[in-house]
């Protein structure tokens, strides 16, 4: 029975590698007649082989080997393979980078649906940032504000004062991680984008996050949930509104300074006193007069926010606004 049960595994062999070839030739017929897509399969249809099963690869390199001879084939040349392959992806990257700037339109609205507009009745906005438009001096006010906070009512050093908010340091969607007070970008399946690690307003060296993390994995129990929030046992908070970024800058300066003058100090009560200081401005309407002073500095006119909503009441259709804002400052 052995030679049989040889027949039947190579059998199978042979089976999976034409069915994932014929899938292969499937996922292609829905592709326009493009170069992008001509070459694009000439180069990775060579990569649908099974050479393990003895099928001969369809479209093979120049000078390459059988598959008997592959099996045998030494380490170096699976170094080849490995960096053909990087090259491949690499290069069909770089050309859907190409495709994707040059056809996508930024003002258009993307869905998961079809939808039409027209059918909707009823439209809902947010205020912040969707119908009220602020400056970027907003975000200097609140981070002045909250460093002054901390110095003022939680007696953290007076050196705190040099330091001025930093615009283009951090983005949206950052992960900061409470206990070894880093902030870094995650990606959606968990794993930390090295070289966007930071301590203080300093990368970190890729090799360091490696060694404290175990990898670059991070397990989903200490992330933070859907909203962002860090609750008991979440040591990854992200930060998922434009409002946080004076808070991420404060985070790092803070960090920063105590380096900088090797002060001692708990990472998650800095962060505590940060997020404290940080809500401080909102909860205690501090932010609020600042804007309703200098509503000229402060907000810009949305030009095309009022003519959206001039439309949709010319077409009868009913409007709310919904929002955490005080009610007497929106």
């Amino acid at each position: 029975m052995a030679p049989l049960s040889r027949s039947l595994s190579s059998l199978v062999k042979h089976t999976g590698c034409l069915w994932r070839v014929g899938n292969f030739r499937s996922s292609q017929q829905g592709l326009p007649n493009h170069p992008f897509r001509s070459g694009w399969m000439k180069k990775n249809f060579r990569a649908v082989s099974c050479v393990g099963a003895g099928v001969q690869p369809l479209l093979q390199q120049p000078g390459a080997k059988n598959g008997a001879a592959s099996v045998r084939s030494s380490s170096s040349e699976g170094q080849d393979a490995t960096e053909r392959l990087w090259s491949l992806y690499k290069e069909t990257k770089r050309q859907t980078e190409v495709i994707c700037t040059s056809s996508v339109d930024p003002d258009t609205i993307f869905a998961n649906n079809e939808m039409s507009l027209r059918d909707i009745e009823i439209y809902g906005f947010d205020y912040d940032y969707t119908l009220a438009f602020y400056s970027s001096h907003l975000h200097t006010l609140i981070f002045n504000i909250a460093r002054d906070i901390l110095i003022n009512n939680h007696r953290y050093p007076e050196g705190l004062r040099k330091y001025e908010y930093i615009p283009d340091f951090a983005v949206r969607g950052l992960h900061y991680d409470v206990q070894k007070a880093l902030l870094m970008k995650i990606d959606a399946f968990h794993y930390i984008q090295l070289g966007t690690v930071y301590r203080g307003l300093h990368p970190v060296p890729d090799e360091e996050v490696i060694a404290m993390y175990e990898g670059s994995h991070v397990p989903l129990e200490i992330m933070s949930d859907f909203y962002g929030k860090s609750t008991h046992g979440h040591t990854m908070k992200q930060f998922m509104d434009i409002f946080s970024l004076p808070e991420m800058t404060l985070l790092s300066c803070v960090n920063d300074f105590f380096m900088r003058h090797n002060i001692d100090y708990e990472p998650v009560h800095l962060y505590k006193d940060v997020k404290e200081a940080i809500r401080d401005v909102h909860v205690k309407g501090i932010m609020y007069r600042a804007v309703e002073a200098d509503i000229e500095k402060y907000i810009w006119y949305g030009e095309q926010s009022h003519a959206v909503l001039k439309k949709l009441s010319a077409h009868g259709k009913k409007m709310f606004l919904i929002t955490n804002s005080p009610f007497d400052f929106v």
